[in-house]
């Protein structure tokens, strides 16, 4: 696994210091770079509603940005970051064409002619190849992958940077100065990497890009040296987000083989493809880790290739599982058990009737199958959860929907107003009913 050109020597070896060339991962910079820039600015000012956001028009960043008249009115002036990071906008993959037609054997579509078409764009090149190019499909209608897209994502950032600032930085001086360096990624390289480090660079066997610089045009979407989807695709496995290709991951929780459990995770990840480099990059947010994987073609002949993509679903098997156990384990430790120190807050008025002169408040919370339980909650001896499901009752029918043996599933809820009203450091949750085939996102709390 690491050999990673033609000669297989020990000067051609991946070290810690290899460099490799990212491609397509660098869309996660421009989408960071919006996010950068739009915070700097709610910081920075308090005319919030007149600043960049992800939900700007385009057309109001950067003037020169157009379309043909007819996807211009059929609202393509409306256009938004958000469109243009999430791949929804409906503009073509590049903004350029080599001419290359599989039926008329016209043209050329090998790596020596698209880089040469890349590294010859500048960010005018590509706005002005959009305004003659027609949109694939309406903005908003789906999603289809653009790097001329992302390219004017960029160069709507950074017209709003230098307005705000007085400066006249490009793209890639901007991605340098508030992300690479701030992050201390002094390896990490936008354009011609340093002579001193150019002994490092990884050079893939066969045809490749090593010695390929790209224009500004398309240094947001390709040219670098190394949170919620917005789109389903329709093959129901796979989600795009701004600045994510967004893979579903289920994970067994069954402890009884006779009833399968599931948790599905969202893989956050992007990809890049081309001039011999191949990478991914991802992290699974509720799980708490993610994974880079980079490589180069080596061309040889007694080797067998492999792909990020293979290593990345080989690793996510082995560690997924394991974090989720850890996972689960740590929420047993600091959820379950039996509270008794509860206090009646007069929510509920309704009292389930007994035969006993007790009357106790506690509840009892168990972790199974990585599922956090609200097995009881009783309230000054009344059952809490009967009296949820007392509210529908009527003479002909008693239905419990969370008054049952196994208890309701609890979720955690972020939400910031509810959790101040409970104290600094508080953790809300929501209940929901246990044993669902399908997500019931309806009737929370009932």
């Amino acid at each position: 696994m690491n050999e990673t050109g033609l000669y297989p020597d020990e000067d051609n070896k991946v070290t810690s210091d290899s460099i490799f060339r990212i491609m397509s991962v660098s869309k996660n910079i421009a989408m960071a770079s919006a996010l950068v820039i739009e915070n700097q600015a709610r910081l920075n000012s308090s005319n919030y509603h007149s600043l960049l956001t992800m939900n700007t028009p385009v057309r109001l960043l950067l003037p020169a940005f157009g379309l043909p008249e007819k996807d211009w009115d059929d609202g393509g002036s409306e256009i938004t970051l958000a469109m243009l990071a999430s791949h929804t906008a409906g503009i073509p993959r590049e903004s350029y064409s080599t001419g290359f037609n599989m039926i008329l054997s016209t043209g050329k579509a090998d790596a020596q002619t698209i880089g040469a078409e890349w590294a010859g764009a500048s960010p005018e090149d590509v706005i002005e190849g959009i305004k003659r190019s027609n949109l694939m499909f309406a903005p908003g209608q789906r999603a289809a992958y653009s790097n001329a897209g992302i390219s004017v994502l960029a160069s709507a950032v950074v017209a709003y940077y230098n307005n705000a600032t007085n400066t006249d930085l490009s793209w890639s001086q901007l991605a340098a100065e508030e992300i690479l360096v701030p992050l201390n990624m002094t390896h990490s390289f936008f354009g011609t990497v340093p002579q001193d480090l150019q002994f490092d660079i990884g050079v893939p066997g066969g045809e490749n890009w090593a010695d390929l610089i790209l224009g500004l045009g398309y240094d947001p979407a390709a040219g670098m040296w190394v949170l919620k989807p917005a789109a389903t695709l329709p093959d129901g496995k796979q989600l795009v987000g701004p600045g994510w290709e967004i893979e579903i991951l289920s994970l067994s929780t069954s402890s009884n083989t006779s009833l399968e459990s599931t948790k599905t995770y969202n893989i956050y990840g992007k990809s890049g493809d081309g001039g011999g480099w191949h990478s991914w990059i991802d992290t699974i947010p509720n799980l708490g880790y993610g994974i880079v994987v980079l490589s180069q073609q080596s061309g040889l002949t007694d080797y067998v290739s492999i792909s990020p993509t293979g290593i990345r679903d080989i690793v996510h098997d082995i560690l997924a599982p394991a974090f989720a156990e850890a996972l689960s384990a740590r929420v047993a430790e600091r959820f379950a058990g039996n509270y008794t120190q509860g206090q009646d807050t007069g929510l509920l008025s309704d009292q389930v009737t007994h035969n006993t002169s007790y009357f106790p408040t506690y509840a009892k919370l168990e972790v199974e199958d990585q599922i956090l339980y609200l097995r009881d909650l009783v309230v000054n001896g009344t059952s809490a959860l009967e009296a949820v499901d007392r509210l529908s009752w009527t003479e002909d029918a008693e239905p419990r929907y969370f008054s049952t043996p196994q208890g309701v599933v609890l979720e955690p809820s972020e939400g910031a107003g509810e959790a101040a009203e409970f104290g600094e450091g508080a953790q809300v949750w929501r209940m929901n009913f246990p044993g669902l085939e399908t997500c019931d996102w309806f009737d929370f709390d009932g």
